[in-house]
C-alpha cells in the first residue's frame, strides 16, 4: 500500500506517509467474487502483541464501527490467549450475532502509536475493521473520497488545521 501527503517533508512509513502528526493512506482495493473492483478507506497498522509478536495489517477504517474487530486467529499469532478478554456478543457486520472477546491492544504506524480496544471475533471471512473506540478520540479522521484516500490527523496537535477546516 503506497501513500503520500502533499507538503512539506514527509517521511515513508508502513504504507502511509508520515508528516509526524499526519499519515495519508490510499484507499484498499477489494475484488468481488463477481468480477467488481471495490475501494474502500484503508490503513496500513503493525499490530503489537506479547513477546515482539506483531502483524502487519491492512484494516477498513469505518467511522460507523464503535470497537475495532480482528480475526480470532491474529490473536494466536499475537500471543494473545482468547478467552483471557472479556466475553461480548458483536453484532452488525456480519448479519448474524457472533461471540468474541475484548482485548486492549497497541497498534502503530510510523510515529504513531495507539492503544485501542479490539474484538477477536471467531470465523473464516471476519475482516480487519479499524472502529472509533480509541482512534477517533486522538485523531482527526478525513476520508477524501475525491481522491480517494484517508488521512489521521494528530487531533490535539493539528488543533488549528482541523479548525480553520470546519469554520
Amino acid at each position: 500500500m503506497a501513500g503520500y501527503f502533499a507538503g512539506g517533508c514527509p517521511k515513508r512509513i508502513n504504507g502511509g506517509i508520515s508528516l509526524m502528526t499526519r499519515i495519508v493512506f490510499p484507499y484498499g482495493i477489494r475484488f468481488q467474487e463477481d468480477g467488481r473492483v471495490d475501494l474502500f478507506p484503508a490503513g496500513e497498522f503493525f499490530i503489537l502483541g506479547r513477546g515482539n509478536r506483531g502483524i502487519r495489517a491492512i484494516f477498513h477504517i469505518d467511522s460507523g464501527a464503535t470497537t475495532s474487530i480482528l480475526p480470532a486467529s491474529d490473536a494466536h499469532v499475537l500471543g494473545l490467549r482468547l478467552e483471557s478478554g472479556q466475553k461480548i456478543l458483536v453484532r452488525g457486520f456480519m448479519g448474524e450475532p457472533a461471540a468474541g472477546y475484548r482485548h486492549l491492544i497497541k497498534i502503530k504506524s510510523g510515529t504513531i502509536t495507539a492503544r485501542i480496544p479490539i474484538i477477536f471475533v471467531e470465523g473464516a471471512t471476519v475482516p480487519r475493521i479499524l472502529g472509533r473506540e480509541g482512534v477517533f478520540v486522538q485523531f482527526s479522521v478525513l476520508f477524501d473520497e475525491v481522491r480517494k484516500r484517508t488521512a489521521f490527523l494528530d487531533a490535539y496537535k493539528e488543533q488549528k488545521q482541523i479548525e480553520a477546516l470546519l469554520s
